[in-house]
């Protein structure tokens, strides 16, 4: 394995890269608007041949490094977290960066990092060539076909003035899961601005009358779908927007040559949301977040961390 050097700016031949292996968590674009959104910082992963992205989010006092950020190992070179581990060992990082937290995906081939890690469980269609509609469960194909006699039309947009329609509805999906709120209204426009350059990046949107009422972002990466973001109006539910976003969001990445249609990981205590996506013919496996330590003050950013989880 080459080792792997880490730079706060993007190398020669990066975006190059980014676009012969379409990788999109990678680009430039992807990490601006994680920059611009969260005032994140990024640190590039190259060897002259592969590399990735560590995206460092500022945590109080502390700084918290995410490789892959947000696909996890599918989204980077399948070398890149033991070069990460030995350039750690090493003591060779930049941004005193207090931790890094690398996420492997149960749909990965990845090693044990040997370090502590938490589980979800991740959530996908594997064999997306395969995939039809007819072998999914007869209830998304019943709900799938009332939905279709509703006057709800889906179409894509890139237009960022959408962006605070869209948190809104973000907003109140997670409020409804019971979940943590973990983006901003910038993020979403951004991301909009994101897709009006970027064919890979997609908003779906679904209209009643003029009105949205439901969204979902996709984004295709290297060989993969990934669904990023999705929600709805509260009173629009029963129309099921969301399921004739994703039968269309669904079908286009098999259209386009991809092999996996990734749902990302959900939460440990909200099993319905798993059982949501596993009605799409997708099946879960368990999505492992190690935590690699970097810098002496992390002992107490864990203490923090324990602190206000048992706070909330």
């Amino acid at each position: 394995m080459k080792e792997y050097q880490f730079s706060e700016t993007a190398p020669p031949g990066w975006e190059s890269f980014c676009r012969q292996s379409n990788a999109v968590f990678g680009s430039a674009g992807w990490q601006q608007v994680l920059e611009s959104s969260f005032s994140a910082s990024t640190l590039y992963a190259w060897n002259g041949e592969n590399g990735g992205t560590v995206t460092v989010f500022n945590a109080g006092p502390f700084s918290v490094g995410y490789v892959g950020f947000p696909a996890g190992s599918i989204a980077f070179e399948r070398e890149l977290p033991a070069g990460i581990v030995s350039q750690v060992h090493k003591g060779r990082f930049l941004n005193n960066v207090t931790c890094i937290r690398i996420p492997v995906s149960g749909f990965a081939d990845d090693e044990d990092l040997g370090f502590q890690y938490v589980s979800n469980p991740e959530t996908a269609i594997t064999n997306l060539q395969q995939w039809d509609l007819m072998g999914v469960s007869k209830k998304l194909r019943r709900d799938l076909r009332k939905a279709g006699k509703s006057d709800v039309v889906v179409r894509q947009t890139n237009d960022a003035s959408f962006g605070p329609l869209i948190y809104g509805m973000y907003k109140s999906t997670v409020r409804h899961r019971g979940g943590s709120l973990r983006y901003n209204c910038n993020y979403f426009s951004a991301l909009l601005e994101l897709a009006a350059q970027n064919p890979a990046v997609q908003f779906f949107i679904a209209e009643l009358s003029g009105e949205v009422i439901g969204f979902a972002v996709i984004v295709h990466h290297g060989d993969a779908a990934f669904y990023l973001h999705g929600g709805a109006v509260p009173g629009a539910r029963n129309l099921s927007p969301s399921d004739l976003i994703l039968a269309q969001a669904v079908a286009q990445a098999k259209s386009s040559g991809r092999s996996l249609f990734n749902f990302m990981a959900s939460p440990p205590d909200q099993p319905t949301l798993v059982r949501y996506k596993e009605k799409w013919g997708a099946e879960t496996r368990a999505i492992k977040t190690y935590t690699v330590p970097v810098s002496g003050a992390y002992p107490f950013f864990k203490l923090a961390e324990y602190l206000r989880r048992a706070m909330s």
